[in-house]
């Protein structure tokens, strides 16, 4: 055990000191510590079996699993989620599947289609609409959807034997080189009481010029499972930095380089729209969920009646846009300068922050102490505070002419809200389960603001097996992020009022594992959708549009060969203000077979697909996704060689990134309009478990 935690520690802190040569400075003004990053899923082992489960498991249980009301300690290790508000522990699946960990450890994995700036760890959208999650707070944060770490999407453990796992992966050049450092470490001290340190470390130098990326966060974890009290505490301090180039100046780098009068030998060398420009994002949160259970002994052992729930939630962020190229930034924002003339504006320094406190207290029915409680009943109340600092205008004070110092304070704002809502929840069952949501804002900011939601699960006997169908809706009236209504920055200036967005969604799944096939398909109808015009600026749209989605997984196998395949159909109403393709595929094809009975082989090849469509751009300065109609962007596979393997608790793999220039022409590999992948290029990887 002590000789494991010194090799954690060296492998933790000796890459922060060895990973070369950092491109992303740290700002005096604000210093970006060099921090650890987040996957939204961890690589964990637990055996063999479980790894090499086929991968059409689901890898996490939806909201209908079985409540874990206590932990079956007879199990070496346990993994779940809990609901933000009331800490309901679900149980999870964890990412150890061998099937597709060399894809999921690429930004193109993070989703069935996934738009980004060409390189790991910078900002993402998914082209699957229903994927997308409603605005944040603090929505700089949000196109890093896929790395941020939340209470609610964490795996928690217990474990009867201290666990471990490292994984690390590497591709490109010692002057691109993209590498990623992945540390878990959890100890049980007894039965109740599990404490553990989540560790990530993304720095991706980036192919292109101006494009590296580092992204650092820990998360330190512990829960106490007991009969009558349970605690989940998770603490994470995060940071995300990335530089910024506006895109390639001319797309012919890529597409038609024949047609150009030269080309370098480098892609660091294509002329981009600007360089020495960077985005900091910083975090922290601070989330305790605490469950008093009250109930009896039946049997000796104790079976909760209902509980007692309280929820401790502090979230700080800060947003700084900062550019030492202020020449062709400024052109490239058509020379708009918001604030006074007096500030100094010889460097565009841009900065905003938000904190918001959250408390909720909640009482809960607990399902099935007796044969009449067929449910989970809980009724909760939040009250939330934030705050909001942007850069102030307003001139304070100047001083005398021995002093020319000129005071520009803060401008503040505070907001308040009180939500009160309840949960109605059936985890358990053969036939049926359901489980519904409501919450509805009481006072404040979002007061009348509503969201309703529900699903419900039937089983039914199928080709000698169990068939799944799940019926999901969910109704939304929100009020706008404050940032959706107020900015203001050197080169983008809003105030806006706007009316409350409505979403009203309809859809089901059916889950068939006998012929490994899942179906799905939605509609979606939204009024007063907020979206970033071709501008950068937020704005609204009165009408409705509609969204259509259609969704097939299915998985083939004969012997030896296996061909996974994941496709998702859907339409716009408005394409001219939510642009979608209509097809988007993921497919992968691939042999497996075992070499000596120990080591286990997938080798094979896979692609993602999207039909052209005119995809939204990237703003820099905000990281947010804007309209555009000049570039479309699709019809272009990204092909992926590989070789997966597993041999006891370790898992590798090393792929041949990004196969298509070697025989399609032209070479369209753009992600976003003026953002390129990677070219081609090894990658490699490894995860490797302790649990003894």
């Amino acid at each position: 055990m002590q000789m494991r935690q010194i090799i954690l520690f060296i492998l933790i802190v000796l890459p922060l000191r060895i990973f070369g040569q950092d491109t992303i400075p740290v700002l005096h003004t604000e210093a970006v510590t060099e921090t650890l990053f987040p996957p939204d899923s961890i690589n964990r082992v637990e055996n063999e079996t479980t790894v090499l489960s086929d991968s059409s498991v689901q890898r996490d249980l939806s909201v209908f699993a079985p409540v874990a009301s206590s932990i079956d300690t007879t199990q070496r290790i346990n993994f779940w989620t809990i609901t933000p508000q009331t800490g309901e522990m679900i149980p999870a699946i964890p990412d150890t599947m061998l099937t597709d960990y060399f894809n999921r450890t690429n930004a193109d994995g993070l989703g069935v289609s996934v738009a980004y700036l060409g390189n790991l760890g910078l900002p993402m959208e998914s082209r699957v609409f229903f994927e997308r999650e409603d605005r944040s707070e603090f929505l700089f944060f949000d196109p890093f959807w896929a790395y941020a770490k939340r209470p609610d999407k964490f795996q928690f453990i217990n474990t009867k034997v201290p666990y471990t796992n490292i994984s690390y992966q590497t591709a490109g050049s010692r002057q691109s080189k993209e590498e990623r450092l992945q540390a878990l470490l959890s100890v049980n001290f007894g039965k109740k009481l599990n404490v553990g340190v989540d560790v990530d470390y993304l720095y991706a130098r980036g192919v292109y010029n101006s494009q590296a990326a580092k992204h650092t966060d820990w998360v330190l974890f512990s829960n106490y499972i007991a009969d009558r009290h349970r605690l989940h505490l998770f603490i994470n301090p995060s940071a995300y930095s990335n530089a910024e180039n506006g895109g390639l100046d001319n797309d012919n780098w890529i597409s038609h380089p024949d047609q150009l009068d030269s080309r370098p030998t480098q892609p660091r060398e294509y002329g981009t729209r600007f360089g020495n420009t960077w985005n900091y994002n910083k975090g922290s949160r601070y989330f305790l969920n605490y469950r008093y259970n009250l109930g009896f002994e039946r049997d000796s052992t104790f079976i909760p009646v209902s509980s007692i729930i309280y929820t401790f939630d502090y979230t700080e962020k800060s947003h700084r846009f900062y550019t030492e190229d202020t020449t062709r930034v400024n052109a490239f924002y058509q020379h708009a300068d918001f604030l006074n003339p007096l500030r100094d504006n010889k460097l565009t320094n841009d900065s905003t922050s938000y904190r918001s406190l959250g408390n909720t207290f909640a009482l809960s029915l607990r399902e099935g102490f007796s044969n009449w409680a067929k449910f989970d009943l809980t009724a909760f109340v939040t009250q939330e505070f934030r705050r909001f600092t942007m850069m102030g205008t307003a001139l304070d004070s100047i001083k005398t002419a021995t002093d020319t110092t000129i005071v520009f304070p803060s401008h503040e704002k505070n907001l308040n809200t009180l939500y009160i809502g309840g949960e109605l929840a059936k985890r358990t069952g053969k036939i049926l389960r359901y489980h519904a949501y409501g919450r509805l804002g009481l006072a404040g900011y979002n007061a009348g603001d509503l969201h309703l939601s529900g699903n419900i699960e039937t089983r039914i006997p199928f080709l000698k097996d169990t068939a799944s169908v799940t019926a999901k809706a969910y109704f939304k009236s929100l009020s706008p992020t404050f940032y959706e209504n107020n900015y203001i920055s050197r080169y983008l200036k809003w105030e806006n009022n706007f009316e409350k967005v409505g979403k009203t969604y309809m859809g089901g799944e059916i889950n068939i594992p006998q012929t490994k096939t899942k179906f799905g398909v939605g509609v979606e109808n939204l009024t007063n959708y907020i979206y970033f015009d071709k501008d950068g600026y937020p704005k609204q749209y009165s009408d409705n549009i509609q969204i259509i989605a259609a969704t097939l997984q299915q998985n083939f196998r004969l012997s030896a060969l296996n061909w996974d395949n994941q496709l998702v159909y859907q339409t716009s109403s408005n394409q001219d203000i939510i642009p979608l393709p209509d097809l988007c595929i993921y497919s992968n094809l691939y042999i497996q077979f075992k070499i000596a009975q120990v080591l286990t082989i997938q080798m094979g090849i896979n692609a993602h697909y999207w039909t052209k469509y005119k995809s939204p751009t990237y703003e820099p300065s905000t990281q947010q996704f804007k309209l555009q109609d000049e570039v479309e962007v699709g019809n272009y596979p990204l092909i992926n060689g590989y070789v997966n393997a597993h041999l006891k608790q370790t898992r590798f793999f090393i792929e041949y990134y990004n196969l298509g220039p070697m025989f399609i022409t032209p070479s369209n590999y753009f992600s976003m309009p003026h953002y390129p992948v990677n070219p081609p290029g090894i990658r490699m990887g490894l995860s490797v478990d302790w649990n003894n």
